[in-house]
């Protein structure tokens, strides 16, 4: 009896997972046929919505083009051939003027996807086929093994089903500031007014159309969802940027982008490096021991230091000198904090507490109860300058620069080892609201940000006036008189300004219970998933992601796991840390060998279920 596979997703972690199913079809071969049948809506196999290989080109991706890839490190067929090794060498086949540490568009990586996935059926070993549904999953019916209900076309009845849904998007809650505000857009638009509150903003050049010259656009956010808008509202709309001045078009919105902090994300630094940073304090032995003593780990009181701890090893070693860095690795602590109070200047010392907070020596200055900035000149000359040392700093490089380096071979290269720590419950439930609440703030403030290019045009705009600031903490009102959004911050005196528009630029957090997806409604109502809880005897941690097991099958409202249904990627945010992260070459990525875990295990309960018929 043949069998039957379903890939529901197709963008990145689809691919991933239909490459290492194929190629562990091709090792260990059935003998009976097998269908694999993949479903997005989008119909981008490869690229998904998110990575669409028709978006505008101006849409970057903030990762280099050459630490990215959609094949396994011993995937030695597709590897063959640069134009798959890597989205560098793909696009250098298309006679794309790229080098290999420039940043890429998105549509760009969505075409390389796309090569990969369409080479990968062209390549299916003997017996497999592949099946494209263009169409949503709407519903999943268990009863008689497991039948996919699709928008449109018959159901599907399949043997295993990998859910790896993406990013989704969250339904406005009833009664929320956002509701609010969608409400109150809506009651002047049917006034005539052109207001609004745009929820989900992509894709952006579509969902802001409707939004004028000189007319003022609020984002919420200061990330890499606001620097699309940004390039969108400028590039997207006939202006550009040439040696270092940006040329007006006459169609740009003003923009005033927003966060609780108040300043944009730091900027990736030019890469330096050829190879991932393999640490000497936060190490993987380091990690297993801690697991092996504890049965729950506490990240502010045993992973934390030791992550700063590398942090500043790297950090005082660019700074001072290989010998200093030395030097701190085989020191007591007490041996460190003299090494530092010696021999470092007060202001070059790497805090912490002045990563999460940059303003945290103007708040101890200020008279009480006073705001931080006197006026919004003030404010925004303050942001400059700050964008201005980031971009300095990220010129130099991520090898040169000492905070850059520190960031990039710490926070980003050393993220298995903390998965390893954090994944399937390994944290406190206390511990690990900080990590969610606190650590992953400034972590995707500092490490997570735009390309140092897409900081340096918003700083030429906001030098122009095109783009402001909303001050920390900001606050929106609604002006019923005058049928305007009012935003202020009481941080920066006279800060208040009118705005037309309300976009939300912040990526939707993962939260199952509130996305607005059919098929995910639907399992929840059968009871198929659950959502991870973070519970221990002193606390209990309720995360938005799906509940998984550790062979990544998902957990059903009884805590049992079903045997035939796995989730990877973003729905399982919680369960498993930080999926928000595309494949890299040549370091055994995580994003690619738990599919290869998942391809290996529903390919030997295939054979398992031949061998129960034979």
């Amino acid at each position: 009896m043949p069998h039957a596979i379903a890939i529901i997703g197709a963008g990145p972690r689809g691919t991933y997972g239909f490459r290492r199913l194929a190629l562990q079809l091709k090792q260990t071969p059935l003998k009976e046929p097998v269908h694999i049948h993949v479903i997005d809506k989008s119909g981008n196999f490869g690229g998904g919505s998110v990575h669409d290989p028709r978006q505008p080109d101006y849409l970057l991706l903030n990762t280099v083009a050459s630490q990215i890839t959609a094949v396994g490190d011993d995937d030695h067929e597709a590897r063959a051939s640069s134009k798959r090794r890597t989205l560098h060498g793909y696009l250098v086949s298309q006679e794309i003027d790229i080098g290999p540490n420039d940043y890429p568009a998105r549509a760009h990586h969505g075409q390389y996807l796309a090569h990969v996935y369409d080479w990968t059926e062209r390549n299916l070993p003997p017996g497999v086929t592949l099946h494209r549904h263009k169409t949503a999953a709407m519903d999943i019916d268990p009863s008689g093994g497991q039948t996919i209900v699709l928008a449109e076309g018959k159901p599907i009845q399949v043997d295993e089903i990998l859910l790896v849904t993406g990013h989704a998007k969250n339904r406005i809650s009833p009664g929320s500031a956002q509701d609010e505000w969608h409400q109150f857009a809506e009651s002047r638009q049917k006034k005539g007014k052109n207001i609004s509150y745009i929820h989900h903003v992509y894709p952006i050049a579509e969902h802001t159309r409707h939004i004028r010259p000189g007319e003022t656009v609020y984002v919420i956010g200061m990330g890499l969802t606001a620097i699309d808008i940004v390039r969108t509202f400028t590039w997207g709309r006939g202006g550009y940027f040439t040696n270092g001045n940006y040329t007006v078009s006459g169609n740009e919105p003003k923009t005033i982008l927003g966060s609780r902090i108040g300043l944009p994300y730091s900027a990736r630094a030019h890469n330096q490096k050829t190879d991932q940073y393999h640490p000497a304090i936060f190490t993987a032995e380091v990690v297993r021991k801690l697991k092996a003593e504890k049965r729950r780990v506490d990240f502010q009181r045993d992973v934390f230091p030791l992550i700063f701890q590398e942090m500043e090893m790297v950090y005082y070693a660019a700074l001072m000198g290989e010998k200093f860095g030395q030097a701190y690795l085989k020191g007591s602590s007490q041996d460190r904090e003299g090494m530092i109070r010696r021999q470092v200047p007060p202001e070059k010392t790497l805090r912490w507490d002045d990563l999460r907070n940059p303003l945290r020596d103007i708040e101890a200055q200020r008279p009480a109860g006073q705001p931080l900035f006197s006026s919004l000149d003030a404010y925004m000359a303050y942001v400059r300058q700050y964008m201005r040392a980031d971009i300095h700093e990220a010129d130099l490089g991520n090898m040169t620069s000492p905070l850059k380096c520190a960031v990039d071979a710490v926070l980003r290269d050393c993220r298995d080892i903390l998965r390893m720590v954090v994944n399937f419950g390994g944290l406190t439930a206390a511990s690990h609201k900080i990590l969610n609440r606190s650590f992953d703030r400034v972590n995707n403030r500092i490490a997570v940000g735009p390309p140092v290019e897409s900081s340096r045009q918003l700083l030429q705009l906001a030098d122009l006036g095109m783009v402001e600031f909303s001050g920390p903490d900001p606050e929106i009102s609604m002006d019923r008189e005058r049928g305007e959004f009012f935003l202020e911050s009481k941080q920066v005196k006279n800060s208040g300004r009118y705005v037309q528009h309300i976009l939300n630029g912040r990526i939707h957090g993962v939260n199952v219970m509130g996305d607005s997806s059919t098929l995910m409604q639907n399992l929840l109502k059968r009871g198929m998933v659950r959502t991870f809880v973070n519970k221990d005897a002193d606390d209990e941690y309720p995360l938005g992601g799906l509940d998984v097991d550790p062979e990544f099958h998902v957990v059903d409202i009884s805590g049992t796991a079903h045997p035939h249904i796995c989730a990877l990627g973003i729905p399982t945010e919680g369960k498993i840390w930080f999926n928000a992260a595309d494949a890299r070459p040549d370091v055994n990525s995580t994003a690619i060998t738990q599919l290869s875990d998942w391809a290996k295990a529903a390919v030997e309960r295939l054979r398992i279920k031949e061998k129960g018929a034979a």
